[in-house]
């Protein structure tokens, strides 16, 4: 009886090491092919800090911070933010629409499903402006219908450049590629503005885009987004603090990781889980040196000369963003009103 109850008891701790193995696996994993190319070479590396993870698993350490406030609440709130215009109705900023030219400019791979969801939030969007402003897309490495539902839209310029994977191994170094195709398109077409997004995710209404005209535009050069729920774009993010969020988190991570001492998913719940939490739309604008989360609303001239870098595995967006205020001493901010998933 002894021996039975023991087996199982035994068998039951060996079944629950697998399954928090595989758990790390699956984190440790993703973490690598949500930036790159999902190729033998990252497969390798998951492998080796799996191995790692069981060799210590046992007696792995959890690995803490000493501050698991996000970094908005960790951020002091600036006193010179942008100016905050009073008395402005929804019909005054459709009448100044009227004149400016907004160009949207979008990335897609395997967005097959996400088009009519995109165009159908998009559409009310750029019809505020003049209409000579459109929408452009360039798309590479599908292997669904991403490329013919696209061409499909009447309202769409779809650029497409094969498959970049071939020569680009990570993944945003394919996506600055895309990017910068579009902003080349700056210096041929003339905008006002320039509004970029990630389609699959952009679920937004025109209360919450135009949020960012609520601003004097001369105070600022960017507006970035965020949820309904958790800010997810943690990696895009630098702070303007120096000691709060403003290095790369998956470099960090990795290098942490591959020390072998931490429990995995310790690492990635405090260096990135701690930050994931809603931005409440009373903190107010968040001044940063980069940030995304699914979209930005720039003033084009802001951004004339800045290009899109995703070498060394690092966020496509941080270069673009720091040669915008380094160039151009431009500001850039988080709006906690501009939400780009809100209700359909």
């Amino acid at each position: 009886m002894f021996h039975t109850s023991h087996g199982r008891f035994i068998q039951r701790i060996f079944s629950l090491k697998l399954i928090r193995i595989l758990i790390v696996f699956i984190v440790v994993y993703f973490s690598y092919s949500f930036i790159n190319t999902i190729d033998h070479k990252k497969i390798d590396t998951a492998f080796s800090l799996v191995s790692r993870y069981i060799i210590t698993s046992v007696s792995c350490t959890p690995y803490n911070i000493s501050d698991t406030r996000p970094f908005f609440e960790r951020e002091q709130i600036q006193s010179n933010l942008p100016r905050r215009l009073k008395n402005l109705s929804d019909e005054d900023l459709y009448r100044k629409f009227s004149s400016l030219r907004l160009l949207v400019f979008s990335t897609g791979r395997n967005v097959e499903t996400s088009v009519v969801a995109f165009s159908k939030h998009i559409e009310p969007i750029i019809d505020l402006f003049h209409p000579s402003s459109q929408i452009f897309i360039c798309e590479s490495d599908s292997n669904d219908k991403t490329l013919e539902k696209l061409r499909q839209w009447p309202r769409a310029h779809v650029y497409t450049l094969g498959r970049l994977a071939d020569t680009y191994s990570d993944r945003p170094e394919r996506i600055a590629v895309c990017r910068n195709r579009l902003m080349n398109l700056t210096y041929e077409i003339e905008s006002d503005y320039i509004l970029h997004v990630d389609m699959d995710i952009f679920r937004t209404d025109v209360s919450s885009f135009i949020s960012n005209f609520r601003y004097h535009t001369d105070d600022w050069a960017v507006m970035t987004a965020t949820s309904n729920d958790a800010y997810y774009d943690i990696w895009a993010l630098r702070t303007l603090s120096d000691s709060v969020m403003n290095y790369d988190v998956w470099h960090r991570i990795w290098a942490i990781q591959g020390n072998g001492t931490f429990c995995s998913d310790s690492v990635v719940n405090q260096l990135v889980g701690n930050h994931q939490k809603h931005i409440p739309i009373e903190r107010g604008l968040i001044e940063v040196r980069s940030a995304f989360n699914g979209a930005g609303l720039y003033r084009t001239k802001m951004a004339y000369g800045c290009l899109y870098s995703g070498k060394g595995t690092v966020c496509e967006h941080v270069s673009f963003h720091l040669c915008i205020r380094d160039k151009h001493q431009g500001r850039i901010f988080i709006n906690p009103e501009f939400i780009i998933d809100s209700p359909a």
